[in-house]
């Protein structure tokens, strides 16, 4: 029961992960530390997805290869 707990909130904590939502945004380019930076925003606004905060931040983190290829192109 314990780790079927966990495990529903691990996905509901999942759902909305800023640096998915900004990397699939196709109204404007990826930008270095996007999802953080709009799990922020949405943090003052809402409060909650401040759980998703150290996620993206590792996620972003990742993705900074993406970032700088493409600000050479």
């Amino acid at each position: 029961m314990q780790k079927s707990c966990l495990l529903l909130i691990s996905l509901l904590g999942l759902h909305g992960c800023g640096t998915i939502v900004k990397l699939v945004d196709p109204t404007q380019p990826y930008s270095a530390y996007a999802g953080t930076t709009y799990d922020l925003d949405m943090a003052k606004q809402w409060g909650l997805p401040i759980l998703d905060l150290p996620l993206s931040f590792i996620l972003d983190t990742a993705l900074l290869p993406y970032v700088w290829t493409q600000e050479i192109e």
